[in-house]
């Protein structure tokens, strides 16, 4: 793919990082989601009325280590200010690119460090390097998330790869995350937005860490269409599994790095009436820390899990329900014998813990992505701004 990058240490962040990100591409078709967040970040606010107006895409400027967000006008036209400093690099127009910023909320952005570093980046364009480019747009992750493939469709190849940030205040809609995924094939922007929502919903908007949703929460999908796979009602859908492929590894990796973590969770609903039953029940266990707590203590408590389902509030009959940790039968309509030591050890010696729950109802079923509540997550965030 023609994708171009840069990156500089503008200063922004306080480890003196890379912190600022610039993509350039031949104009692509796109689709995008953004947090629901009522404090919407400046970007946010400028990149909705981009997607509103644009058909095409075909620069993006990231920076970290500073959201830009509850920062009134002045944030507005910093957020502007960056779209031109990119256009006027590239001889786009300011429409032509999109903005993002994350890190510490009500700070105005130090647009002479960001000017600098625009144009750093600008100056010292590159391949795209996936590594690299998740890496500057970090802030409290521990390490750099991407994932790409390569795949057919009637023997002509195409390509996904993707980035993304996040390890803390992550919950939908979406988290505070950050992701982009490039693919090469050509598809219209209508398709591209439609195929964008589903494979969010399934990933990046079904995964938990702590249960705070944030204000710049951004997930864009790129097409250049540079390959020669046309997208079309006859291979859409295996083009939506293919993207939400590597959505859903991104979405797993800000789980697996939620902040102190030292499980992932995944949560399996099987047996529900409809997928959004599904969806609530497997969100109301990731959404609970005294579940969570216990999967950091190995504790096998499945009391604290089918309380999180019961304030649901739908009508499940419990005589029912099934309830596995990994392979151990924990419950099934009624408490079962099961050997707790061993369910304690798989719970010690595996970073990646699954449980299914069926509830005996229907055919729908959803995945849910969490992770373990530490004594590490409570130090990171009582000294975030300290």
């Amino acid at each position: 793919m023609n994708i171009k990058m840069g990156v500089a240490k503008a200063g922004i962040k306080p480890s003196g990082d890379y912190d600022i990100l610039v993509l350039k591409f031949p104009p692509s078709s796109f689709g995008a989601v953004f947090t629901q967040n009522s404090l919407a970040a400046a970007p946010v606010i400028y990149d909705r009325l981009v997607k509103e107006i644009q058909e095409d895409l075909s620069a993006m400027v990231i920076n970290s280590g500073n959201a830009n967000a509850a920062t009134g006008e002045q944030g507005i036209q910093n957020t502007e200010s960056m779209a031109e400093l990119v256009s006027e690099a590239f001889d786009l127009y300011k429409e032509d690119v999109m903005v993002f910023s994350t890190g510490v909320i009500g700070v105005q952005l130090p647009m002479d460090k960001i000017e600098k570093g625009i144009k750093t980046a600008v100056e010292n364009l590159q391949e795209l390097d996936l590594e690299l480019a998740a890496r500057a747009i970090s802030t409290t992750d521990s390490f750099p998330k991407y994932y790409e493939l390569e795949d057919e469709i009637d023997g002509k190849s195409f390509h996904v790869k993707g980035i993304a940030k996040g390890a803390g205040m992550i919950h939908p809609n979406m988290a505070t995350m950050l992701a982009y995924i490039f693919t090469d094939v050509k598809i219209s922007k209508e398709l591209l937005q439609r195929t964008t929502e589903l494979v969010v919903e399934r990933s990046f908007n079904s995964i938990d860490v702590d249960g705070c949703e944030s204000t710049n929460d951004s997930f864009v999908v790129i097409a250049t269409g540079e390959s020669e796979v046309e997208i079309d009602d006859s291979n859409k859908t295996y083009f939506a599994k293919k993207v939400l492929e590597v959505a859903v590894e991104l979405a797993k990796m800000i789980v697996k790095d939620g902040e102190g973590a030292t499980k992932l969770i995944q949560i399996n609903i099987h047996q529900a009436e409809t997928k959004e039953e599904a969806k609530k029940v497997a969100e109301e266990i990731a959404l609970s820390n005294l579940f969570k707590t216990a999967m950091f203590g190995n504790d096998p408590n499945w009391g604290r899990i089918l309380s999180a389902v019961g304030q649901t509030h739908f009508d499940i009959d419990f005589s029912k329900v099934k309830l596995y940790l990994g392979d151990f039968l924990l419950y099934s309509g009624e408490p079962v014998s099961f050997d707790r030591k061993a369910a304690e050890n798989y719970l010690k010696t595996h970073k990646e813990v699954t449980i299914d729950l069926y509830l005996g109802k229907g055919e729908k079923d959803w995945t849910y992505y969490t992770c373990d509540l530490t004594y590490k997550y409570v130090e990171i965030n009582a000294e975030y701004t300290t």
